[in-house]
């Protein structure tokens, strides 16, 4: 069982980490997407050896807007 003090540190380090992205610029999204496309960016993020699913997501976003401008 984890203790409360190591819950709360836990916690406190989570609302460090999103105030100092939150001072780059970035913000925090949340989606429900459908299984089928999770299941492949899990793939894809684990053939590239990224930790997270942020670095497809932005280039996904970034290919597609860049798409629709040109059109």
């Amino acid at each position: 069982m984890v203790s409360l003090a190591r819950e709360q540190a836990k916690l406190e380090s989570v609302r460090v980490l999103r105030a100092r992205l939150r001072a780059e610029g970035r913000i925090l999204v949340q989606a429900d997407l459908p299984g089928d496309l999770v299941t492949e960016l899990d793939r894809r993020k684990n053939e590239a050896g990224l930790r997270g699913r942020t670095p497809i997501i932005e280039e996904a976003l970034r290919f597609y807007f860049e798409q629709k401008q040109g059109s």
